[in-house]
């Protein structure tokens, strides 16, 4: 089975999108920003039309899933299942909106690989006005963020050994921090107020070792201008003096690059970030995706770029209000995850990159240590989701006889972590080991 689809011209189902983008996306408690200008993402869109109905051999299947989910100790279990050739052989609350957790990165990243330019590279830039001369670089030196989650301290002092190896010595101006990239937002609405730090390093566009390595109130309500200032501790372990102060200030548009550091494509980015379910790393994805496509560097409007490029898919992106899925406004349905695996997975852009961004059973990431010496083992990719409550599983597989499987799994009102996740990988097992 495969999900039947007509094409429509990208530009058309995105004015569509951005014509009711402000009706669709949820305002967090206070309000928010009013919707912005849409830009054009060039990509086919796919609009499912139809599904093809359970043979009975998929309703076997099915009656397996639903006996294997049964004990899971859940308020809500809702589940999609659809395997190639056997049709929807499990639908349960598939349409109900509900609290994604983790899962709702797999929405940010397929976006992510939809919409931002093919090989993006986070960048991080040390610009100056002036040339230096005999070591000395009149005026001031910028710092310019590039959004980079994974910006390491090591790398930061790498950036730093550049700088010196141009033959500066002596900046007789100031230290000049560009951050404008994104926003000054520094979590998400909807995140509980110890999720930062424990769940996530204060977002900024300049992160360095992903906002984790202090914790104190001044670090955790700025941490981007300390990273400015350990960068200016760096140049002056390289042998490089700066005068003045350190201070924001936007870089200007005559400034050229005097050293830079870039990280690994994006497609690796969101390997790393969805294997380890790395939070601080789906926000500051969420953060470029808002940027690119619609002209604003803040978790609102990266959520409102996901639904907008995901819409023109035919995929509904739900309500939320961040890229991780920490947020308690964010909810999804198993049908609309679903919906996301096919896309993705059709898409040359996204497919690919998406598949081996998730973690594999028994081999690596969140799935490492789950379904070990069982069929799922190392042939089950799937996005995992953890909250209180809640327990998440969504993505492919194949039967034992060499079917295509597409799933999601959602429980909500969970009192037992444990016994919810063993159900989940039950099910999920029972699909592996299918032999019609």
């Amino acid at each position: 089975m495969r999900r039947r689809t007509t094409l429509v011209l990208a530009s058309v189902a995105l004015l569509a999108a951005a014509g009711s983008a402000s009706a669709m996306l949820p305002v967090p408690l206070g309000g928010g920003p009013a919707p912005l200008a849409a830009a054009v993402v060039v990509q086919p869109a796919a609009v499912v039309t139809a599904e093809d109905p359970p043979t009975d051999a998929g309703l076997r299947l099915g009656s397996r899933v639903r006996a294997a989910l049964a004990d899971a100790g859940a308020t809500t279990v809702a589940a999609a299942v659809e395997v190639d050739g056997l049709g929807q052989v499990f639908r349960q609350d598939a349409g109900h909106p509900l609290p994604p957790a983790s899962t709702q990165k797999s929405f940010t990243g397929v976006a992510a690989l939809l919409s931002l330019p093919d090989g993006l590279r986070y960048t991080t830039e040390v610009a100056a006005r002036a040339k230096p001369s005999a070591g000395r670089l009149p005026g001031s030196l910028w710092l310019v963020a590039g959004g980079d989650p994974y910006l390491s301290r090591t790398g930061l002092r790498a950036l730093a050994h550049s700088v010196r190896a141009r033959g500066i010595t002596y900046v007789t101006g100031d230290l000049l921090l560009d951050d404008s990239r994104y926003d000054a937002k520094r979590r998400a609405a909807g995140w509980k107020s110890d999720y930062v730090p424990d769940e996530s390093g204060p977002l900024s566009a300049l992160a360095v070792d992903r906002n984790a390595y202090r914790h104190d109130a001044a670090f955790l309500s700025d941490p981007a201008l300390p990273n400015a200032r350990l960068f200016r501790d760096y140049l002056a372990a390289e042998g490089v003096k700066v005068h003045g102060v350190t201070k924001r200030y936007r870089r200007t548009p005559d400034a050229w690059t005097v050293a830079s550091r870039q990280s690994g494509p994006i497609a690796d980015v969101l390997r790393r970030a969805l294997k380890a379910s790395d939070n601080f790393a789906a926000e500051m994805v969420l953060k470029e995706v808002g940027r690119t496509v619609r002209g604003q560097g803040s978790s609102y409007a990266g959520h409102a770029a996901v639904v907008q490029v995901l819409k023109a898919q035919g995929v509904d992106a739900g309500t939320g209000t961040d890229g991780s899925g920490l947020s308690s406004y964010n909810r999804q349905t198993p049908a609309a995850q679903v919906q996301l695996l096919h896309v993705a997975e059709e898409s040359p852009t996204a497919g690919a990159a998406f598949r081996r961004a998730l973690p594999i059973a028994c081999h690596d990431g969140t799935l490492k240590t789950r379904m070990c010496n069982t069929p799922a083992a190392l042939h089950l990719s799937a996005k995992t989701g953890t909250l209180p409550g809640v327990r998440a599983l969504s993505g492919y597989t194949r039967t034992a006889s060499g079917r295509e499987v597409w799933f999601s799994f959602q429980l909500t009102g969970v009192q037992n972590g444990t016994k919810a996740r063993n159900a989940i990988d039950r099910a999920a097992v029972v699909l592996a080991s299918a032999t019609e």
